[in-house]
């Protein structure tokens, strides 16, 4: 009986063995239908392109996560050669590969590019396609590849002398400059989206009248939709495009619900006539630039409900003028310099010119000035000197603002500063701790009110009857808090 079990032993032993052989060749490959390859993505998705422009490069990595080797013997791009995707598979370039070899434990990369073809669409579409790989075994996997295409307006170069109008019925993507001659307007209606080029500046002679709405805002960015990182898209990275310069031949521009983001610099203007405004700014937004995010010399203009936010120069810096910010927020925690500027930089003397730019009457109201600095307001502000007087041209004042400086230095200066919640890291909330999300990590902020924000409570009633509508055009009532946001309970929770 023993001897018996030993003799089948000995044959299953063996039949085991023939079956083994049996799912490998006579070259060494794996023919079992059960060894699979194994995908550091199922799928690979593209953020939305604009047609006939080329995406970055995407990538992801085949496996072999068994000891014996595995062939592919065929890879094939699903849509072939009229497919809009382009793919590299182990340093080869096609539409259709054979006989790829992949060792044992090993992988390799391929690399996937795509470029959406135009379809006279004004809202975005969506492309597909599949990576096919067949594997000796017959075993057959995909790899799903998603692009969303975008239809745009391009203009190269664009000069503006006639008075004309962009619309929100696609994007208008900026190469070279764009540029406003002396005597156009340029009107911009609800919704239009301007998506510049690196570097790409736009430039005002003219004027510009640009009334987007709370539901449609007027948008100013760089052209890169794709990702620095899986995390970081380039949106939120400054110095994408240049900026927008106001030359002293313009005037009467206006900006509503507009936002402008991710340049080199925000807005920038330079007038010589206080008796003409150079812009008016309404619920609108500068954020998340380089440089200055708003820059004014000798200007005449008025800002409202705005937000003036991550400037690696200042946030708002004046030189002369005259001017009204009421309802502002001018916030600076811009993380990409260790030396960055301040929320608010206020002069009427240019050190390398030596000479005087009047302040005839710049002020401050309800507004909320902060950042991750111990002072977040400085400038240099001459009023007396052992030979001259120059009082008059030194008129600002800040009134019922919330400020992140150095109280007790400026508290005895009541010609300047009355009513001031003295913002100071021993506050219910300093700095960062005031609004909703400040997140470095991610690049992602939002200047709502948080709960406990200093801001609350600490502006006048006074000037419901000019601003009675906050950025989001929600009611200010009871309780009227400093910035361009109200706080609303619910906020939190949405």
């Amino acid at each position: 009986m023993r001897h018996c079990k030993m003799i089948w032993g000995v044959l299953l032993v063996a039949m085991l063995a023939m079956g083994l052989t049996a799912c490998v060749d006579e070259r060494g490959y794996t023919t079992d239908p059960q060894y699979k390859l194994s995908f550091s993505s199922d799928t690979i998705a593209f953020d939305t392109l604009f047609t006939e422009v080329s995406s970055a490069t995407s990538s992801f990595l085949i496996y072999n996560r068994h000891k014996s080797d595995l062939r592919i013997s065929e890879v094939q791009l699903s849509g072939g050669s009229d497919s809009p995707f382009r793919v590299n598979v182990d340093g080869m370039a096609g539409v259709a590969f054979r006989d790829v070899t992949l060792r044992g434990g090993d992988s390799m990369y391929v690399f996937v590019e795509v470029t959406v073809d135009p379809r006279g669409n004004d809202e975005p579409f969506e492309v597909r396609d599949s990576l096919r790989f067949v594997l000796e075994s017959g075993a057959e996997q995909h790899v799903q590849l998603n692009a969303w295409g975008q239809d745009a307006t391009v203009l190269r170069g664009w000069v503006v002398d006639a008075d004309a109008t962009l619309t929100a019925q696609r994007p208008y993507l900026i190469y070279d400059s764009l540029r406003v001659e002396e005597g156009s307007t340029l009107y911009m209606e609800p919704g239009t989206r301007l998506y510049f080029y690196n570097k790409v500046e736009m430039q005002v002679y003219g004027r510009v009248e640009a009334v987007g709405t709370v539901d449609a805002p007027i948008v100013f960015r760089g052209a890169r939709t794709d990702r620095m990182f899986s995390y970081l898209p380039y949106d939120r990275i400054s110095a994408q495009w240049g900026g927008i310069t106001l030359h002293e031949s313009s005037t009467d521009n206006v900006f509503v619900h507009c936002d402008i983001h991710s340049g080199t610099y925000g807005l920038r203007a330079k007038g010589d006539d206080l008796s003409t405004y150079k812009l008016v700014m309404q619920n609108s937004q500068i954020h998340n630039v380089d440089e200055d995010a708003l820059q004014l010399t000798l200007c005449a203009a008025s800002f409202s409900n705005s937000l003036f936010t991550n400037a690696g120069g200042h946030c708002v810096n004046l030189l002369g003028g005259r001017m009204t910010f009421l309802h502002c927020t001018m916030a600076n925690f811009y993380p990409w310099k260790a030396e960055r500027g301040v929320a608010v930089n206020i002069s009427n003397y240019n050190q390398e010119e030596e000479t005087i730019y009047p302040l005839l009457g710049v002020h401050f109201i309800n507004s909320l000035i902060t950042g991750s600095k111990d002072d977040e307001l400085m400038g240099t502000v001459l009023e007396k000197t052992d030979s001259a007087d120059y009082s008059e041209y030194a008129q600002f004042a800040f009134v019922h603002s919330v400020i992140n400086s150095k109280g007790e230095a400026r508290e005895p200066d009541s010609l300047h500063f009355a009513h001031i919640v003295w913002e100071h890291k021993d506050s219910t909330a300093y700095a960062q701790s005031n609004f909703r999300t400040i997140d470095h990590g991610n690049r992602f902020y939002d200047f709502h009110l948080d709960s406990l924000s200093v801001a609350r409570n600490a502006a006048s009633p006074e000037y419901l009857d000019i601003l009675p509508y906050d950025k989001d055009e929600q009611p200010r009532q009871d309780a009227i808090d400093a910035g361009c946001y109200q706080y609303r309970e619910h906020e939190e929770e949405e």
